[in-house]
This record gives structure tokens, sequence and C-alpha cells, in this order.
């Protein structure tokens, strides 16, 4: 509230600013009112996930004054719902622009969750008695919900035209209650599901000066980022602790930290319509953190000491970057670029030795480095035929042990034709060529490092293939097609993800059937599979070691399936006096993932079969939703509309399918993100007034 009382006098006092204005000026602006009642199930936060509609009365507010030389407009929506917003902008249009705003949004994870803890909300968890009580029907209640906040301003100076400034400064913070996830004791354990309590503020600011005309632009920028954490620990008992007393673990929360940034723009026009560009960046980003020098076990007292090369652990990351680039057109039917981009991340942190009895360990600092050369050309042909053609390079070297190094070979063409009038059609190919240097040795056998290539930076072939066709026969009707298929083999995996395929088709549709009638559609199609081959092993053995009823491969074929449509029209009952609005929504997606066990000979386990072992339910989700609208233009300045509205949202997966807060003894649970399904009516009624 105290930014918006903020906002609210700092528009008072600009308003009577703006009636001081020297000329005659014009005031316009619109106020709507409108009134909402929303039926249907609030045990899911889905349906207001990043909104607030729920029964009552919003309002929204534009207003400008302006003059040949002057001007002053404020806007508000949703006024004191967790979604409001307020702008104020005022200044001179030759001279100089200030705006002020504040804004809200919601995050709603999970209504009405459930743990075993009191004292949700604040820095301390805890339950009482020697042992948590597992059945969650007495558990505590609350909403898993983060609310932002946002305020700022900006001033822009440009009566100094070719040269300007301009300087933004904002706070945004962040509270609430948020699921995090911890383990019981270390190494593994039970997994409890804390409702962590964050307090998070962040403070920017941002200038940027230049000079800009032709032929040349020059400008820098500076940024500095400030992030504070008013509740940096989370205290709660630990129920995996032999200590029957009220021992209490620590949860560390993300650290105060500091981000600045300086940055270079530049751009000169030369002969033979060409321009030459340069952007170049240099940031920083420190923090500084306490470190736990025990951790929960189960041994009597609940507590292991660990030793620390230094308690506290100081992060000190850089960040340069530098994009260079030359444009020509000599020609009206010839063009190309020729480009380079660098980009480098430097970690300078600590590294800090924590030994824990005989085992000794040290945190590793990743950093990395890319190059990318590139070259594109595009050329007009005869018989309306335009084709595109581009190639880069890419080479990155990473600090970690198992994929050091990458080359990225990437060509990418394209072909245009638009030879008839009411019709244009685009096909495109792009081919990737990924290699990976691979840097852990075979001996001495390490787990199964050796075999293991993470998709991230694993070499792969990628080949992309692109069809579309924009279709306008009439004036009145237009309708367009694509399709795109995506297959990148993973040609030296052994463990991980081996096959990845993409099929997307797309279509959308608008006719104007009549004066007073248009119809419109869309239709979208995405399936992706995905293969990989693993090993389940308890010792350290390689991949082709023959299997046993512990070690054995194991290969899975992930399946996913999205479809989604919508139509709608818009009626004009009665010319510029009476319109209905129309439309249907629907998007759906299906997944199954299909496991086989590679055991030979070998049974598997008890009660297991090829079958079962099947996720047959796998992040599957249906959206639907109708909607009605009319309008009714009672006079030129006054305007109702009335609107009814359902939509209903389940979802299905095997991980949440039969919910247990207490799974055996695998641990605590507390219901994020579990009831997701929704359905719901809204009905509301708006008063528009525009002067």
């Amino acid at each position: 509230m105290k930014g918006i009382k903020t906002i609210i006098t700092i528009m008072a006092i600009l308003g009577a600013w703006g009636t001081a204005f020297g000329e005659e000026g014009k005031l316009s602006g619109d106020i709507s009112v409108t009134g909402f009642i929303r039926e249907g199930k609030d045990t899911s936060a889905k349906f207001n996930e990043y909104r607030d509609i729920r029964d009552g009365v919003y309002g929204s507010i534009n207003l400008k004054y302006d003059t040949p030389k002057q001007y002053i407009f404020f806007e508000s929506k949703d006024i004191a719902y967790h979604t409001q917003s307020y702008a104020l902008e005022g200044g001179r249009w030759d001279m100089f622009h200030l705006k002020l705003y504040y804004n809200e949004i919601p995050h709603n994870f999970t209504y009405d969750a459930r743990s075993l803890y009191a004292g949700v909300g604040t820095k301390v968890l805890t339950y009482p008695g020697a042992t948590p009580v597992t059945n969650p029907t007495g558990w505590n209640t609350f909403d898993y919900t983060v609310r932002r906040k946002n305020i700022g301003a900006g001033l822009k100076l440009d009566y100094l035209n070719p040269f300007y400034l301009d300087v933004n400064v904002d706070q945004q913070r962040k509270s609430g209650v948020y699921p995090l996830g911890v383990a019981g004791t270390s190494p593994g354990g039970i997994a409890i599901e804390l409702p962590v309590n964050i307090n998070y503020t962040t403070n920017n600011i941002k200038l940027e000066t230049g000079y800009s005309t032709k032929p040349l632009f020059l400008s820098v920028n500076y940024l500095y980022s400030r992030f504070e954490n008013d509740d940096g620990l989370q205290y709660f008992r630990n129920p995996a602790t032999a200590d029957t007393a009220s021992a209490t673990d620590t949860l560390y929360l993300p650290p105060e930290n500091d981000y600045s940034k300086f940055g270079f723009k530049g751009g000169m026009a030369l002969p033979f319509n060409s321009k030459v560009s340069v952007d170049l960046s240099s940031a920083r980003a420190r923090s500084s953190a306490k470190l736990a020098n025990s951790y929960v076990s189960t041994v009597p007292g609940g507590l292991t000491g660990i030793t620390l090369s230094n308690p506290y652990f100081n992060g000190n990351v850089s960040t340069d970057q530098l994009n260079l680039a030359l444009t020509s057109n000599p020609k009206p039917f010839f063009n190309t670029k020729i480009f380079y981009k660098y980009y480098n991340k430097d970690n300078k942190s600590d590294i800090i030795t924590t030994t824990d009895g005989s085992t000794v360990l040290n945190n590793h600092l990743f950093d990395y480095r890319k190059n990318i050369y590139g070259i594109e050309a595009g050329l007009k042909l005869p018989a309306q035929f335009h084709i595109t053609a581009a190639y880069s390079f890419t080479k990155t070297e990473r600090a970690r042990e198992d994929l050091p190094k990458n080359r990225d070979n990437l060509i990418d063409l394209g072909l245009k034709w638009s030879g008839l009038k009411f019709m244009n059609a685009k096909v495109g190919y792009e081919f990737l060529d990924r290699a990976a240097e691979f840097g852990i040795p075979m001996t001495p056998v390490v787990d199964l490092e050796p075999w293991v290539r993470r998709f991230d930076a694993a070499a792969q072939i990628r080949n992309t293939y692109k069809a579309s066709v924009e279709f306008y026969p009439l004036d009145t009707l237009s309708l367009n097609i694509g399709y795109k298929y995506k297959h990148s083999d993973y040609k030296d995996t052994i463990l991980g993800l081996k096959d990845s395929k993409t099929q997307e088709v797309n279509a959308d549709v608008d006719w104007q059937l009549h004066k007073r009638v248009r119809l419109f559609g869309y239709f979208d199609l995405e399936q992706r599979t995905l293969e990989q081959f693993q090993r389940q092993t308890t010792i350290a053995n390689s991949p082709y070691t023959p299997p046993t009823a512990t070690s054995f491969n194991w290969t899975s074929a992930a399946k996913e399936t999205s479809y989604g449509y919508g139509v709608g029209a818009d009626i004009s009952i009665i010319t510029d006096k009476l319109t209905l609005n129309l439309s249907h929504n629907s998007i759906k997606s299906d997944g199954a993932v299909d496991y086989t066990y590679l055991l030979g000979a070998v049974p598997l386990p008890a009660g297991q079969t090829q079958d079962n072992i099947d996720l047959n339910v796998w992040d599957n989700y249906h959206l639907n939703n109708f909607v009605a609208k009319t309008t009714f233009q009672v006079t030129k300045m006054v305007a109702v509309t009335g609107a009814y509205a359902f939509e209903s949202f389940s979802y299905n997966d095997s991980q949440y399918n039969n919910y247990l807060y207490v799974p055996g003894t695998a641990g605590y649970m507390t219901g994020a993100y579990a009831n997701q399904s929704y359905r719901t009516h809204v009905v509301f009624l708006s008063v528009n007034v525009k002067f």
C-alpha cells in the first residue's frame, strides 16, 4: 500500500501541474467498472496461478491531458486486487518524459496445503513431541502463494538532441510461502517438503546516455542490482534425527548479492547501403554466504560435524560479451551479414575444502567461453524466388570434466516463392553437426561416468525441415499452414539420451464472411519422442557386462502428444450498436513412457512385468474454455458489456495420482502442486464510460 500512496501523491502533484499548462489542452480517457461472480471449485490454485479473479468489483481508469507541447497520462487496472497496476506519465514531447509505476502479480502454487510443522510463514518450523504426527488430517493447512510488488520510475531527457539520457529505478519485492525439498540426512535419507518463508527485495538502477543521428549511433549504459534476503535462514526440526529432543536443522536460502553491468553500443552507416554495429558488455556478480559446519545424521545427537577451509563462501563471477556485425544491401536483390560473437563466463569464487572424517571434498567452479563466427546472405531470383543461406561455427570450452569442448557447424537454408498474388510458400532446412570432446578417462572406472554422455553438450547430428504456405484467395479470407520436423541423433552417446524427434503442425484461418460476421480459428499439434539407454547397477561395471538381478541395462521411450484448437466469431448484430463475441479453446497433452528391462534370461523382480513398469500417464492435462461476450453501445460515450465464461482444467500424472502425504518411510510431503484440476464458471458485467 505504501507504493500505491506514493503513486497517488505524485499523481496529484503532476495533476495540479497539468492544470497549469499554459496552452489549451484536451482531456480524454475512460473509466470502467466491472463486477465478477465466480462459481466453482477453489481447492485448486491453477485457475488463479498468475491472476486474481474472484467475486467483487474491479475498476480501471485511463486519463490523458495533452497540448501540442505537453502531456500527462494516468492508467490503472484491477484497483485494490492482487493484480493491480498504476502508471503515471508526463512531460514535454520535445524535452523530457517522466514515468512512475506500481504493479503487483501473484503466483499461487497450491491452496490448502498441509504440513506437519507449526510456524508456517515464519523462520522457524517445529512440531511437538518426540516424533511427528503421521496422520495428515491433523496437520496445519496453508496456501503456497508468493506475491511480487514492483515500484519504479523513469526519466528520459532528449532536449539536447541528438544527445539523450535515460534513467530508470525500480524495486521488486517478493514475499510468501514457497515449497522446497530437503534430504533428511546427508547423503540421502528421507525426503522432506518444507513450506519456506521468503522475503526478497531487489533494487535496480539503469542508466543510459548516447548520441543518435545519421550516420552514427553511440551509447553507454550501466546497470546495478542489489538482491537482499530478509530471511536468509529457514530453521526446521528434522524428523530424521535420532535425537528425541527438539534438534533444529537449517536450510540456507539464496544469499544477498550485488550485480553490475557496463555496456557500450554503437553503429555507423557505411557506403553501399552498409552498416557496422558493435555491442560490448562486462558484468560482475558477487555474493557471500555462511556455510554449515555440520549435517543431520542418524547418530545419537543428530548432528555430525565437518571441517571447512573457510566458514564463508565468497562468490565472484564475471561475464564479458562482444557482438560485432557488418550488414550490407548493395543491390535491391542482394543482402549479406557477417558477424562474430564472444561470450566468457569467468568464475573466481572460493574453492572450499570440506573434510568429513576421512573424506575430503572440493567444490568445482563452472565457467565457460564461447566464440561464434557466421555469415548470412539473401538473394532474389527470377520468377519471384528468394533464397537465404547462413553458416555459423561455434566453439565452446567449459570447466567441466565430462564434456569440456564442443564444436558446432550450423547450416541454415531457406527458399521463398511469391509467384502468385494470393499465395506465399516457404521451405527451409537446418543442419547441425556438434562434435564433443569427452574428458573422463576409462581407467580407473568411476561408477558409470566413462559411458555417460549428458545431452546438453553431447555430440549430435540434428536435421530440421520446415515448410509453410500463406494463402489469401480473397481480400476477406486468409489461411496459413505450417509443418516442422526435427530429428536429433546423439551419435556418440552410450548411456543417456540417444534420440529425439519432434513434429509440429499448425494452421490458422481468418474469414470476414460478411460485413457483420467474422470467423477465425487455429490448430496446433506437436509430437515428441525421446529414447534413452541407461544402466541400473550397484557396483562399478560397464554397460557391456552381462546382466544380473541388480546390474542390468534398460531403455525408455517417452512419447508426448500435445494439440490445441480454437474457434471463434465476431458478430455485429446491430451495426455500431450491439456486438456478440464467441470463442472456444481446447488444449490437450498426452504422455507415456515405455520402459524395457534388458535382463536377458534373468527374471524380472517379483510382481514386475515389462508392461506394468511403464508410465501410462505422464504429464497429461486438458484445458477447455468457452466465452460468450456481448457489448451494447448505449451512447457514443457509454458501453455495457456482459459475458459468461466456463473453464476446466484436468491434470493426470503417475507421480501425483493417489497422492500420499506420508509415502511409507520415504518422507513427509505437503501437497505442493498436487491438486491442479478445476472447473469454474465466471459471469461479469462491465460499464465503460469514455469522454
